[in-house]
């Protein structure tokens, strides 16, 4: 049983951490729609647009989409965006913001072909985001390459995954089971355990909300009993109700208050107990990394405070260096966030108001990466 912290020390601590910090892998959804941001391309455009939809026949799901196809007198390398943790569109926009759209059309520009879609469950696509394991998510990128290799335009043998934060995972998966995959680009990606990266952004979050001593080592109790909890078999019939128990109690304020996740108990333990969640929880990166032998780019920023570069961009390049990938370009860049926005404080809830979608450096970055690589 969870030792009892006073109910408004847990309010507190909600509205200090949660409002301060909204520390957690799945930032994007929380945001609401606004205006267009500068960077957001307008056409007319120099290049091919395409509707795309692609049959996952293995896990029978539809995934709608956008190509965007350079014109070019000869084949061209191709990349396939994999978005950020909770379900995204193809854009991954949130608050006028657009990113995927920025970097397809920078790209494309450039001669690369890219192919970005709406996860599970959004836009155009069908199926269940949250009833989706990672693997499960793989297998939809493995369904968008495969739909690539046919397509007039496209080198079959230079396409390539691209994925922030928990799609560089996806993608990191992806390149390990398939052999088809050219090249892995990892942006803000996660280099730890599942439960070392959640156990970082606890303590990350107190450091900024100014809480210690024994407070502290209460929520860090109330965290190793929620690991407890979730990482244990869903079926067991002693893991829901003790996962009840956890939310009626002060274990709720562990629980960020993100628009896809649900208000009431049941809702949150369905999500919880998810496939989609459990394989938050249970990622292992050396297991995933270390399979690599494609050229592999790396990107963090120095103010990522949801995936903090010392420890995971540092875990990423440890890991890449004992496996058997030879060609690796790790890239530590200042003054951007986890979203590789220019940004201020790093602070997620920065992210709304800042003007940029995605820092010109990292296009340029990405951009030339693959040039060097596979068109020059």
């Amino acid at each position: 049983m969870s030792k009892a912290i006073p109910s408004v020390t847990v309010e507190c601590f909600v509205i200090r951490v949660w409002v301060a910090l909204l520390l957690a892998v799945f930032v994007i959804d929380s945001f609401a729609s606004g205006n267009s941001k500068p960077q957001t391309p307008v056409p007319p455009y120099p290049y091919s647009v395409r509707a795309l939809t692609v049959e996952n026949t293995q896990q029978k799901v539809s995934l709608d989409g956008t190509l965007t196809l350079p014109a070019s007198d000869s084949a061209v390398p191709a990349v396939v965006l994999l978005s950020v943790a909770g379900p995204n569109d193809r854009n991954q926009g949130f608050a006028g913001h657009a990113g995927f759209h920025v970097l397809a059309d920078y790209l494309t520009r450039r001669g690369i072909a890219v192919a970005r879609f709406d996860d599970r469950g959004v836009g155009g696509s069908t199926g269940n985001y949250f009833a989706a394991s990672w693997n499960d998510l793989s297998s939809d990128a493995n369904a968008i390459i495969k739909y690539l290799q046919q397509q007039p335009g496209i080198d079959p043998h230079k396409i390539g995954v691209a994925g922030m934060s928990q799609g560089g995972a996806v993608g990191a998966l992806t390149a390990g089971i398939n052999p088809d995959v050219a090249f892995l680009i990892l942006l803000s990606s996660p280099g730890l355990s599942g439960e070392q990266t959640l156990a970082l952004q606890l303590e990350k979050t107190m450091e900024v909300s100014g809480i210690s001593g024994a407070t502290a080592d209460q929520y860090r109790q109330l965290f190793s009993e929620f690991m407890g909890i979730v990482k244990s078999d869903p079926e067991h019939p002693d893991t829901l109700p003790r996962l009840d128990d956890f939310l009626s109690g002060p274990g709720r304020a562990l629980i960020p208050p993100y628009q896809f996740m649900p208000r009431d108990n049941d809702g949150l333990k369905k999500i919880l107990t998810s496939p989609w969640y459990r394989s938050n929880v249970l990622f292992e990166p050396k297991a995933v990394y270390q399979q690599l032998r494609i050229p592999v780019l790396a990107v963090g920023g120095d103010k990522d405070l949801i995936a903090p570069p010392d420890q995971h961009l540092t875990g990423i390049e440890q890991l890449l260096e004992v496996s058997a990938a030879e060609d690796i370009y790790v890239a530590r860049l200042p003054d951007l966030n986890h979203l590789l926005q220019e940004a201020n404080t790093g602070l997620p809830i920065e992210y709304p108001v800042l003007e940029n979608s995605m820092s010109n450096q990292v296009l340029e970055l990405i951009s030339g990466w693959i040039t060097q690589r596979f068109i020059e």
